[in-house]
């Protein structure tokens, strides 16, 4: 008989291959850049997975760094509908540090997208992250140095970048983009020569005309000897990349061939990811495909999205729209369910990677007691019912007690628990949900919709108004009632019976699960409307 090969998490099985490498410090790192909104594909890769692999390497005992390189000293590339084709003309090739910001609300470019993400990386349990900009990086002794050692070889590189791009670089190329003072052009600079010992670049510029002399603190290396310089610079000793970047033969393999012909160092370990799509197209900042990173906490916990990545292996397709938002909120319920014991899975590995998954999207520390769950699509029904104002929440568990959710009202920390999960819900249905499952209770019944209610449809809904009234139902006792009624007692049919109730209350054919939404509602509303058709 075959024994069960032991389950062993994707990132546990990276940090154990990390605790292997014999180095005094792990210095874990990823990159950002502020082109635009920072949106959640790129947490994917650049934040999250290195997250969970420090706070593992620190479960070890290791000394470990998290860093996060955002890239200010590049150009601005952006274009419409990022920006309009005015603002995209004016400050193409301009250094992003140097680009006012589009909206006028901060003090440059990179600020008005960064600061948003950085507001919300608290909600996320990122802890401990060290945030350091490539036009700050390119100011310190390390960097001037690897700047010069690069120009110094730059035969060697310019061999190296050929061999894998395929691109033939003149005799007189120089991998070095002057910052123009003048006009903070960095695209397009022309770096005439450099003198290393001086420590200066001589330069022209063909977007504004100016030429003369810069230091190599101001400028940039071509980016692929920028991201092997860097891993030099940081001492970096694990860092993912994109799949883009993956491909034998690739950039990743470009850059590690640099860090040993020309810088003489080894490259970091490294990991491949693959990008979050949306609707089957790849996220853009610059393309306007995204979901905003500080847009998910307004609509669901942190732990569901990181829950999302760190249940799928790195390279594992995954496609978001904010209609599955519902979906990947109550799939981490159902890990939550597992991982306390309340719910069981077949498969042991499936079991396992729910387990595990929940405990690293929770940052190692789970919850002692079972949070309070509510379905989503039920507490985004509930968010339009209970309008959101001081002790939403008791009244939300007065009214979840009915549908069978929670046995009894809970705990103010429990109250607190519920409001949250009907904000972020209530947030979701305003701004995402489709149309059927936004609903507006009807006040006053319409006259004309009553009018239109055959004689067997307004006795079917007497009756169930009276039946309403006699005892407390469950949601699947009333369901049951409510067939009955329909096919038995009245001879409607469930489907004509359905539509009657839909129309009194929502003033169309269809809308949630008629029993628990029944259940939702003040019951002398609910009775009274039916009756009233008589």
């Amino acid at each position: 008989m075959s024994r069960i090969k032991q389950f062993r998490h994707w990132v546990d099985i990276i940090v154990e291959d990390l605790v292997s490498m014999k180095v005094d410090k792990h210095v874990v790192n990823g990159g950002m850049a502020a082109s635009g909104p920072i949106h959640i594909g790129k947490t994917r890769g650049e934040l999250f997975i290195q997250a969970a692999v420090v706070r593992g390497l620190k479960k070890k005992g290791a000394d470990v760094e998290h860093l996060l390189v955002v890239y200010t000293q590049d150009p601005l590339k952006a274009k419409p509908p990022l920006v309009t084709t005015e603002f995209a003309k004016k400050w193409k090739g301009v250094r992003i540090l140097d680009v006012p910001c589009p909206e006028g609300c901060c003090s440059n470019w990179v600020e008005h997208w960064m600061k948003p993400f950085y507001e919300v990386l608290d909600d996320f349990g990122i802890e401990n992250l060290k945030i350091v900009e490539t036009s700050e990086i390119y100011k310190s002794r390390e960097m001037v140095e690897a700047v010069k050692l690069i120009v110094e070889k730059r035969k060697k590189a310019r061999e190296v970048l050929g061999r894998f791009k395929g691109a033939k670089y003149p005799e007189d190329w120089i991998p070095f983009k002057p910052l123009c003072p003048k006009c903070h052009n960095i695209a397009t600079t022309k770096a005439v020569s450099i003198d290393l010992e001086a420590e200066k670049a001589e330069f022209t510029c063909p977007r504004c005309g100016a030429s003369g002399k810069v230091d190599l603190t101001q400028g940039k290396l071509e980016w692929r000897l920028e991201w092997a310089a860097l891993w030099q610079v940081l001492n970096v000793t694990f860092e993912p990349y994109g799949k883009d970047h993956a491909v034998v033969g690739g950039s990743r393999d470009s850059c590690v061939a640099i860090a040993r012909e020309v810088l003489g160092i080894e490259p970091p370990k490294g990991l491949a990811y693959e990008w979050v799509y949306v609707n089957g197209k790849a996220m853009s900042s610059s393309g306007g495909i995204s979901f905003d990173f500080n847009e998910w906490p307004k609509v669901a916990k942190p732990q569901v999205l990181k829950y999302w990545y760190y249940s799928a292996k790195p390279m594992t397709h995954l496609d978001f729209s904010p209609l599955k938002i519902p979906q990947l909120s109550d799939e981490y319920d159902k890990a939550e369910r597992v991982y306390f014991g309340i719910e069981k899975v077949k498969e042991p590995k499936i079991e396992e990677n729910m387990k595990r998954s929940y405990e690293i999207a929770n940052n190692e520390e789970p919850p002692k007691e079972m949070p309070i769950q509510i379905p989503y699509k039920f507490a985004a029904m509930l968010a339009q019912i209970i309008p959101e104002k001081e002790g939403f929440g008791r009244q939300a568990a007065e009214k979840l007690i009915k549908t069978g959710h929670i046995k009894e009202i809970p705990s103010e920390e429990g109250l607190k628990q519920i409001e949250s999960i009907l904000r972020r819900a209530g947030y979701w249905v305003r701004k995402y949900a489709p149309p059927h499952l936004r609903i507006t209770i009807l006040e006053k019944l319409p006259q004309d919709i009553a009018n239109k209610l055959d004689e067997k449809e307004k006795e079917f809904l007497r009756i169930l108004g009276e039946k309403i009234g006699e005892r407390k139902w469950t949601p699947d006792e009333l369901e049951a009632e409510i067939y009955r009624l329909a096919r038995e007692v009245v001879e409607i049919g469930s489907k004509k019976a359905f539509r009657a109730a839909y129309k009194v209350l929502l003033g169309r054919d269809s809308g949630p699960r008629l029993a628990p939404f029944i259940l939702t509602l003040d019951e002398k509303f609910v009775i009274k409307r039916f009756r009233e058709l008589t």
